[in-house]
This record gives structure tokens, C-alpha cells and sequence, in this order.
């Protein structure tokens, strides 16, 4: 996973920034994995990082609610991170331990939180008046009670699909009455699609993916020019496991 590069003097300013270089030059801090899943009972879990670059990084970690605009000084969680800032030379590694503090999370169902390390490289005497790059990773982090009845590698089998007529938000603002595909997920976990699409007579159609919550429904709008009666349809999704490894799945469309 390669975060996007961001150009910032400070945390507030690299948010600013976002996706600034995109492309331009690469982060060199890197985590092992693109998720990680708590257990409720574990002590703590670890996570491996890597300085694959050519210096030394300074990197800053800490855990949020979702909202990537707010600083870890911003921030109530039940967590907590060691070491917070860690300096990782050229071609070493080091793991950064996550504990619980024990605040009271939802028991029928997964948390979902979002771990961040921002890397920065030591600021030199020389370098005051020099443009300085830092890179933000975020990973999902999955709270997941221990007394979850269902089995996790049967979710995405679990869910319902079919064509529905609804309302939903295009950035614009409410879009009535628009057909689509209804998903739903009787599971407590949540579910990381990699992508969707929907197979009508045979003609392959993508649509926008979002990850979908535990209990919950979720509706994904048909482009206009797709509209109209089918004979034959079906969905094809990709889900991504608690290890980021990818499962192509098919399901016939109820109307």
C-alpha cells in the first residue's frame, strides 16, 4: 500500500494538502498489512513497519474515529499506540503495539477505528527554508468481539442483493427515486468491497463501492444509460478478507 505524498510544515497543513504530488515521490515508511482486526480479548496486537528509503524517518502514529482531518491531540479512543514517535533508520523495522484501554464498545458487532503513521523526515540545520515532505497512512482497524456468533469467512456469501428505486446523495445534493442495487448485511461485520459490478444480459457495468457497516444497508445508484428492463441479471464482487487478500463472489438480482 502506497499512501499518496502530501507537502505540509506541520499535521494541519499536510491534511490541507491532501493528495498535493500525488505520484511525485514515495513514502518510505511502510506498514506490513492493510488492516487490522482486534480481538476483544487480546492484550495487545502488533503491526510491522519498514524504512525502505535511503534515510532516516521520524514516525508519528496514533488511532482515530474516521475523521482524517483531526489531529491526534483531537482525539478520544480506546486505545492506545507505543512508541507514538519512533525514529526508523534506513532499512530497519519496528512494531508498533496497540492495548485496549477497556471503554465500553459495542459487544453484537465489530468497531471500526482507523490507525494513521505519519512520516517525516528529521528536519536538518540546513534545511529551515526547504519544502518539506511528509505521507499519512491509514488502515482500518476492526474492533471485533469475541462473542460474534457468525463466521467471519462466510459474510460475504451472507448478503442480499437486488434492484431497488432510491434516494441517495451525489455530492450535489439528494438524487429521488433513481434505480440502483440495495445491498444488504445481515452480518456484524463489516465488509471492504474492492469492487462491484453488474452483469445486465451480459454487459459488465461498475459501480462506486463503499465499505458497508454491520446490520446495515447500503445502495449503490446504475449509471442512467443502464436503465431499462433485463432479462437476465447479476452482481460481482470483490471482498477483501481480514489478511487483504481479495474473493471474487456472484449473485443472481432479485427485483
Amino acid at each position: 500500500m502506497t499512501p499518496k505524498a502530501r507537502t505540509s510544515f506541520s499535521f494541519v497543513l499536510g491534511v490541507m494538502f491532501l493528495g498535493v504530488c500525488s505520484g511525485i515521490v514515495q513514502a518510505s515508511v511502510v506498514i506490513q498489512g492493510t488492516r487490522l482486526v482486534y480481538p476483544s480479548d487480546a492484550r495487545e496486537v502488533t503491526i510491522k513497519m519498514d524504512n525502505n528509503g535511503a534515510s532516516a524517518s521520524l514516525a508519528q502514529s496514533w488511532i482515530d474515529e474516521g475523521d482524517p482531518t483531526k489531529g491526534p491531540e483531537q482525539i478520544k479512543v480506546p486505545f492506545l499506540v507505543s512508541p507514538a514517535v519512533i525514529r526508523l533508520d534506513p532499512d530497519s523495522s519496528a512494531s508498533l503495539r496497540i492495548s485496549y484501554t477497556g471503554e465500553k464498545l459495542a459487544q453484537d458487532r465489530e468497531s471500526i477505528f482507523w490507525l494513521n503513521v505519519l512520516e517525516t523526515p528529521p528536519r536538518k540545520e540546513v534545511d529551515e527554508n526547504v519544502l518539506q515532505f511528509t505521507f499519512r497512512t491509514r488502515i482500518k482497524v476492526f474492533f471485533r468481539p469475541r462473542n460474534l456468533k457468525s463466521d467471519v469467512d462466510l459474510v460475504a456469501n451472507k448478503l442480499d442483493w437486488q434492484f431497488k428505486k432510491s434516494g441517495y446523495a451525489d455530492g450535489k445534493g439528494k438524487v429521488e427515486n433513481h434505480p440502483g442495487i440495495k445491498v444488504t448485511n445481515p452480518t456484524p461485520y463489516y465488509v471492504s468491497f474492492g469492487k462491484i459490478e453488474v452483469d445486465l444480459d451480459g454487459r459488465r457495468v461498475a459501480v462506486k463501492d463503499e465499505m458497508l457497516a454491520p446490520f446495515s444497508q447500503g445502495f449503490f445508484p446504475l449509471p442512467e444509460q443502464t436503465i431499462q428492463v433485463y432479462r437476465k441479471a447479476s452482481v460481482h464482487y470483490e471482498v477483501i478478507n481480514d489478511f487483504g487478500g481479495r474473493r471474487m463472489l456472484e449473485k443472481p438480482l432479485s427485483m
